[in-house]
């Protein structure tokens, strides 16, 4: 049988950057594996002529069995002998709470730091478990920040849980080069893009963010990047042969 089938598992899917990259994504012969926290008939109807196999899930990734279920959801939709790739892309994250570190109730960075380090990780780890040995390319896209190699007032947790991700890339890359089928895996930032985080970060206070008034004018002079254009360009590096495994890439990169 034909190796022709490509997997993209995408989180964070129902809107933003996720939604552009399964859009990006779609097409005859890709079997899209959708999560999200909240309802996607948005999506659903834009997909809907795209000649892609679809799977919606509506899942809480905070919760504790989460990556499991996740990854016992895809591979009932999966058929191996099929598959030619399988791509996991965690997009899912948050930015709140912002503020200086001590400000807010510590139940609210907690929620943070799980959904922006502790998720993708754990989702990493089943991908894995699951994937290690099947002959087809496999791969894992950490989407990350420019806040992970610069710190900003207010964002902490932001800053530290994006520059963990960069780092278990890197250690994650080295670790695959020792396997005899290994996943390449990458990290991207996309840049300033002109999704729902940026309309956050542009209402927040000067008391939490000083550099509220540098996102604001940025907006206004059109230098934020469009997220379905910047989600084309990581769509065709994840379609393409040469992956970087182990590097973080910028979108300046691709």
């Amino acid at each position: 049988m034909n190796r022709i089938k490509k997997h993209y598992i995408i989180t964070g899917a129902s809107r933003g950057f996720g939604k552009d990259l399964a859009l990006a994504l779609s097409g005859e012969n890709s079997v899209l594996h959708l999560f999200a926290r909240s309802n996607m008939d948005a999506l659903r109807k834009e997909l809907r002529k795209s000649g892609s196999e679809v799977y919606f899930t509506e899942l809480d990734l905070l919760e504790k069995d989460a990556p499991k279920e996740l990854m016992a959801q895809v591979e009932r939709n999966v058929n191996r002998s099929e598959t030619e790739r399988i791509v996991l892309i965690n997009n899912a994250g948050m930015l709140e709470p912002v503020g200086p570190a001590g400000k807010h109730d510590g139940d609210l960075f907690r929620k943070h730091l799980e959904l922006n380090f502790v998720v993708p990780i754990a989702l990493t780890h089943v991908f894995i478990e699951a994937c290690q040995k099947e002959p087809c390319h496999k791969r894992v896209v950490m989407v990350s920040s420019g806040a992970a190699d610069k710190p900003y007032y207010g964002w902490s947790h932001y800053c530290s849980s994006k520059a963990g991700l960069n780092m278990f890339v890197k250690v994650m890359g080295l670790e695959q080069e020792q396997q005899p089928d290994p996943i390449e895996v990458m990290a991207f930032n996309p840049g300033r893009i002109d999704t729902q985080m940026q309309e956050i970060i542009r209402n927040t206070s000067e008391e939490d963010f000083p550099m509220v008034n540098d996102f604001i004018n940025a907006f206004k002079e059109g230098k934020i990047g469009e997220s379905a254009e910047i989600a084309q360009r990581l769509a065709r590096r994840i379609q393409s042969d040469y992956f970087p495994s182990g590097k973080i890439l910028s979108h300046r990169d691709i």
